[in-house]
């Protein structure tokens, strides 16, 4: 083996993973790999180690808590690397080192290596050791085949983090990868709210789980710290099992090589749904607007949050609308899952295309200039877009208060329905005024194809952020101190807002039309990366 080369092609894998970390995205990666081991150190120095056994044997407990601490390692170990490390394991694949000097030995040892050497690991396995020494001296474990079980776990541990982080890259490489990811972490987010409830409610469901979890490694590794004989044989074998499956889908993923993307076709199409649409706008503004219908619905974030929006939103009205949930105290006499969803509404016109409504040009680049050489007025881009935004945010109140029709409980109010319509098209008009004026005012330069993380200028957070806090708190305090807002028996009092907001959006396009002939030097400069 050669190695000064795989020292070398270490030393380069830390110095690409600092340079991405001097990036937003990078900043934030850091910052959530930083919490996770904040809580990781926290909890696990606390509970974990020597700590964890004083624990365990002082409750009577040792097998329920080698199994909580060394589940939490398990996770917590694969997610931050994973983390860190996603991106680079591409770079450091078979393919890509064959570039160098180094042999199949060399290439082999150098992929390994770059992923094992990370300071998590050596600290989750001191974790995992202290564990078995501290139950080893207090007399409640077993100090030889609890290390030969911590050993297999950690091996494990790493090839699960492996088959992992070569999913999501491979996932990543497609154009609905992003979807994929981004409904995986809201399941995971919404199942995870939904166990203590469930644990609540059946008791039972708890020593089912455990049935199952037995024959996952971390489960296996605490028999056979804990448990003697039988049992902790068959805990070192679930563990062996384990690793033997893992690495033959490492092995297996690394074999099959990553599909490549095909390239979409160069064809023109003139009569297609987005110019059917943008021709309802008239000859100036049609073909613009179907340019922008294009702009929007072809990138991944936008229908990532298209489909997501509705489950999300829903299951935010059901959280909040519970009767004994946060708000259930203010609500008096009305349906709480009503005042809610009042409050969801607004925000479900807006979600979706929310990342190019406050920061319309920001995504465009150098194409920015290619809207002054049109035959018409400057500003028409900025209204175009802002109406293509409004038609996509409107077809999504249409399909929120479909579902209401089908999903709500009880019988079905027509009143009801109007307010909530007229709430979502009050929000509809007013983020989207909102968002002519941070256009403007306060553009930032994005990447277009990036999919995950916050890129909007702090003026655009402010409309995110505290707009969606507003319209999700307000009808829960009208319902309180201000009923007469949110009752169904004054149904008409919701087109006030309607009217106001829609005065305000026209308000806004005129005078934010005005403001972007005199700015368009100074936005060029910041989408170009100039400013």
């Amino acid at each position: 083996m050669n190695f000064e080369l795989v020292g070398h092609l270490i030393r380069l894998r830390y110095k690409l993973l600092w340079a991405r970390t001097r990036s937003r995205n990078g900043r934030i990666a850091l910052f959530i790999v930083g919490y996770l081991i904040f809580v990781l150190v926290l909890v696990l120095l606390g509970a974990g180690g020597l700590g964890a056994a004083l624990v365990a044997v002082e409750s009577g407990k040792a097998l329920l808590v080698a199994r909580i601490v060394l589940a939490s390692l398990f996770l917590e170990m694969m997610l931050a690397t994973v983390i860190m490390g996603f991106g680079l394991n591409a770079m450091f694949s078979d393919a890509e080192l064959r570039r160098y000097p180094v042999g199949a030995i060399d290439r082999r040892v150098t992929r390994h290596l770059v992923a094992l050497i990370d300071p998590f690991w050596f600290l989750g396995f001191a974790l995992e050791a202290g564990l078995v020494l501290g139950l080893y001296l207090l007399g409640a474990g077993f100090l030889g085949v609890g290390l030969i079980a911590v050993v297999l776990l950690f091996v494990t541990n790493y090839l699960a983090a492996r088959v992992f982080g070569v999913l999501v890259d491979r996932m990543m490489q497609q154009k609905i990868g992003s979807l994929l990811l981004m409904a995986a972490i809201f399941l995971v987010a919404l199942g995870a709210g939904q166990v203590p409830l469930l644990l609540k409610r059946d008791p039972a469901a708890a020593a089912q789980a455990v049935r199952f979890l037995r024959f996952t490694p971390p489960f296996g590794a605490a028999a056979a710290i804990t448990r003697s004989g039988f049992e902790a044989a068959s805990g070192v074998v679930v563990v062996l099992c384990w690793l033997v499956a893992l690495a033959a889908a490492l092995v297996a993923l690394e074999r099959r090589p990553a599909q490549r993307q095909k390239l979409p076709t160069t064809a023109i199409s003139f009569d297609s749904f987005y110019d059917r649409v943008g021709a309802r706008f008239g000859g100036e503004d049609g073909p613009l607007v179907a340019h922008w219908l294009r702009f929007y619905t072809r990138n991944t974030r936008f229908r990532t949050l298209g489909l997501l929006s509705l489950p999300i939103l829903g299951f935010l009205a059901y959280t909040m609308g519970r009767p004994h949930g946060p708000f259930g105290k203010l609500h008096g006499p009305f349906d709480s899952l009503f005042v809610a969803a009042l409050g969801v509404f607004p925000l479900v016109g807006f979600l979706a295309p929310a990342r190019f409504t406050v920061n319309q040009f920001g995504y465009v680049g150098g194409g920015f200039r290619r809207y002054f050489l049109l035959p018409t007025d400057a500003a028409a881009a900025l209204r175009t877009g802002n109406y293509a935004s409004i038609l996509t945010g409107a077809s999504m109140i249409v399909l929120a208060a479909i579902a209401w029709t089908v999903l709500a409980p009880g019988p079905w109010d027509g009143r009801m329905l109007f307010m909530l319509m007229a709430s979502g098209i009050a929000g509809l008009f007013l983020f989207h005024g909102l968002g002519l004026w941070t256009s403007i005012l306060g553009p930032r330069r994005g990447n277009y194809n990036q999919a995950l993380g916050n890129d909007a200028s702090v003026a655009g957070n402010v409309v995110l952020i505290g707009g969606a806090f507003g319209c999700v708190l307000a009808p829960h305090f009208l319902a309180r101190f201000a009923p007469a807002w949110v009752s169904p028996d004054r149904w008409w009092i919701a087109a006030i807002p309607v009217a106001l907001t829609l005065l305000f959006y026209v308000f806004s396009l005129r005078a934010a039309s005005a403001l972007f002939r005199q700015r368009h030097e100074q936005l060029m400069a910041v989408v170009e990366g100039r400013g």
